[in-house]
C-alpha cells in the first residue's frame, strides 16, 4: 500500500466539493502529474475532503490510496474502525481483510486496517504541507487558512501520535525521507502549533473567532477542544499529566458561542439530532465543532457516515417507523434514509449495552429505537432489540448483539436526501462537538479532586443528562439529572460510552483509564479472542507502523517490538 502522488498531491476529487468550505469552485479532474500551477482554493479544499473522499471520480476510482478497497480507505471509517472494534463498543462479523485481528486485539505491522489509516493520515500532511509551502500573501482570508492549514495538520498529527506514537515528521514537502518523532516531542510540537494559531502564541496566523466562519471549517473553539483532548490524554502522550490544562482548555471551548443541542424536533430528540441528514441545519450545528461535511450528491463515499447507517441496517428495517418521529404534515417518517442495508455487519458487544440497561444485565426489552430509549430511560440507548441477544455468543450471527442505530440519513422535517439514487447520505460525521469538552472538564475536575466531582463537574454531568432526557428509571444508577449530587472517576468512564458510543472515541478513553492493553481486571466479550474475553499485550495500546512504511524508509524504527 502506497500514498499516490505523495509530493505533487492530489489536487481535488473530480465533481466533488464542499459549497461550505470553498463556494463555487470550477472543479475538474486535474492529473496532478501535469499540474504547473497552485490553485490555492483546490488544495485548500482538499485538506478538508481528505476526511470524506476518498479519490478522484466520486466513490469509486482513481483512489489516493493503492492496494486497499476505496470505500474502506476513507478516513473516519478507518478511525471508526481502530477505536470501536478494538474495545468494548462494537464488533463486525465480516471476515473483510484485517477486521477479524481487531475484533480480537491481534493485529500486526501488516495489517490492512491499521495500514490504511497511517497511509490516510500522512497523505493528510501531505496536502497540508504542500498548501502551506504554496499559498502565500498577507491578507486576512490567507492567513486565516493558512491557520486553519496548520489546524488540519495538527488534527492529523494528532492521531498519529495517538494511535501510532512516532510517525515519521515533516513540516514541509522534501524529497528527503523524513525522521522519525517520538510522541512526546511531537506533542509539544502540537501543543505549541495549537497555542499560536487560537491567538496565544506570537503569529499572526489565527483561527477565526468561534462560529465567525464558514461551518464545516476549524474556527479557535476546535483549536481548544483539540487542545483540551490532547492534554486529557497527556500522561499516556508524555508521562506527565496535565489535568488543570485540560479543564482550562474544555472551559475556553464550553464559553464560546457554541452550545449542547437541546431542542427536540419533529418528535426526533436533541441527541437524535445530531446524527441525522440534516445535522447541518436541524439545530445541532450548534454544538458540532467540526464535521466530516457529507452531502449525497456531491460528497459520495462508501465510508463516513454511510457506513455507521448501513453497517447497523437490515433490509426490513426500511418500512419501520423506527424513531417514533413525524413530518411537519403528522405522517410518521419511516425507515433510516438510504437504501443501503449491509445485514447487520457491526452489533454491540454486550459491555456496551450494559452501560444502559444494567451491569448485570443480561437481556434488554424487546422493541424499536424509539420504544427502547423509553424503556431504559435514555436518549442516548437508540437501540434496536427485537429478535437480537444482548450477547455476542456466535460471531458470525446476524442475531447476536444489539443493533445501535444513533446514525441515520433522515431529514428532521421529513424531506429526502440530496442523492437521486437514494443510495449516498448528508449525515455530517461530527469530528468533535461540544459535549466531549463537557465530559473532559468532568473528569478532570474529578481527577484534581481525588476521584470526586466539585458542583462544577456534576454540573457539567448533569447538564449531559438533561439534554439526554435521563430519567430516574434509567437503567444504570436510578438516578435523573435533577436528583444528581455525587459523580465519581466510575461515572465520568461510563458516561463517555454513553454519551460518545460508536463515535469513534472509546480506544483512547481505555486506555487512559488503563483499561485496554497489558491488563486483565477490566474485559469485554471477545477480547483478545476468546468469548468471555482475555488479556492481551500492553505493546497494543499502539499501532504499529506499517511493514511498508519500515521497508521504504530507514530512519523509521518500529514503535514496539
Amino acid at each position: 500500500m502506497k500514498l499516490k502522488y505523495i509530493t505533487t498531491v492530489v489536487a481535488i476529487a473530480c465533481g466533488m466539493f464542499f459549497t461550505s468550505c470553498v463556494k463555487d469552485l470550477e472543479v475538474e479532474n486535474i492529473n496532478p502529474q501535469d499540474l504547473s500551477d497552485f490553485n490555492q482554493d483546490y488544495i485548500f479544499n482538499k485538506i478538508y475532503s481528505n476526511l470524506v473522499l476518498t479519490g478522484q471520480t466520486g466513490p469509486n476510482g482513481s483512489s489516493d490510496l493503492d492496494d486497499i478497497d476505496e470505500g474502506t480507505s476513507n478516513m473516519t471509517r478507518l478511525i471508526w474502525y481502530l477505536n470501536v472494534l478494538t474495545t468494548d463498543e462494537g464488533h463486525c462479523w465480516w471476515n473483510d481483510p484485517g477486521i477479524p485481528e481487531l475484533n480480537h486485539n491481534s493485529w500486526t505491522n501488516s495489517n490492512v486496517l491499521t495500514k490504511a489509516l497511517y497511509y490516510r493520515l500522512m497523505f493528510g500532511v501531505t496536502l497540508c504541507n504542500f498548501y502551506l509551502d504554496s499559498a502565500t500573501g498577507s491578507d486576512a482570508a490567507t492567513l486565516q487558512k493558512r491557520a486553519e492549514a496548520r489546524f488540519m495538520r495538527a488534527f492529523h498529527y494528532f492521531y498519529l501520535m495517538d494511535l501510532y506514537a512516532n510517525p515519521p515528521f515533516l513540516t514541509k514537502l522534501s524529497s528527503e525521507k523524513a525522521p522519525q518523532i517520538q510522541r512526546a516531542d511531537l506533542f509539544k510540537y502540537l501543543e505549541g502549533e495549537l497555542l499560536d494559531i487560537i491567538g496565544e502564541g506570537s503569529g499572526n496566523e489565527v483561527l477565526a473567532d468561534a462560529k465567525a466562519t464558514d461551518y464545516g471549517r476549524a474556527d479557535k473553539a476546535a483549536g481548544y477542544l483539540l487542545l483540551a483532548r490532547m492534554y486529557l490524554n497527556a500522561e499516556v502522550y508524555t508521562g506527565t499529566a496535565r489535568w488543570n490544562d485540560a479543564k482550562t482548555y474544555a472551559d475556553k471551548a464550553i464559553n464560546t458561542s457554541y452550545k449542547l443541542c437541546t431542542t427536540p424536533k419533529n418528535g426526533f430528540s436533541a441527541y437524535q439530532l445530531l446524527f441525522m441528514g440534516d445535522n447541518d441545519t436541524n439545530g445541532a450545528q450548534d454544538e458540532i465543532i467540526l464535521p466530516a461535511l457529507h452531502d449525497g450528491d456531491k460528497t459520495q463515499t462508501w465510508g463516513g457516515s454511510l457506513y455507521m447507517i448501513a453497517s447497523n441496517m437490515s433490509d426490513k428495517m426500511r418500512e419501520m417507523d423506527l424513531y417514533g418521529a413525524t413530518d411537519e404534515n403528522g405522517d410518521a417518517i419511516k425507515g433510516y434514509g438510504t437504501n443501503q442495508a449491509w445485514d447487520r455487519g457491526v452489533r454491540a458487544r454486550k459491555q456496551f449495552s450494559q452501560v444502559f440497561f444494567g451491569s448485570k444485565s443480561s437481556s434488554a426489552p424487546s422493541g424499536l429505537p424509539k420504544d427502547i430509549v423509553t424503556s431504559a430511560g435514555d436518549d442516548r440507548a437508540i437501540f434496536y432489540t427485537t429478535g437480537q441477544t444482548m450477547s455476542i455468543e456466535t460471531e458470525s450471527s446476524t442475531s447476536n448483539g444489539l443493533v445501535y442505530m444513533k446514525y441515520n440519513n433522515l431529514h428532521a422535517d421529513g424531506t429526502s436526501g440530496h442523492d437521486p439514487s437514494g443510495r449516498f447520505v448528508d449525515t455530517d460525521y461530527p469530528m468533535l462537538r461540544l459535549a466531549e469538552a463537557y465530559l473532559i472538564s468532568a473528569e478532570a475536575d474529578a481527577r484534581l479532586n481525588d476521584g470526586t466531582c466539585t458542583s462544577a463537574g456534576i454540573e457539567r454531568i448533569k447538564d449531559l443528562r438533561k439534554r439526554a432526557n435521563v430519567k430516574s428509571s434509567n437503567k444504570y444508577d436510578g438516578t435523573s439529572p435533577e436528583a444528581l449530587t455525587s459523580v465519581t472517576l466510575e461515572n465520568i468512564f461510563q458516561e463517555w460510552s454513553r454519551e460518545f458510543g460508536f463515535e469513534g472515541m472509546r480506544r483512547m478513553v481505555l486506555v487512559r483509564w488503563n483499561r485496554f492493553a497489558g491488563q486483565s481486571d477490566y474485559t469485554w466479550e471477545w477480547m483478545g479472542g476468546t468469548k468471555a474475553g482475555t488479556q492481551f499485550d500492553k505493546r497494543f495500546n499502539i499501532f504499529p507502523i506499517p511493514d511498508s512504511e519500515l521497508n521504504a524508509n530507514p530512519n523509521i524504527k518500529p514503535n514496539y517490538n
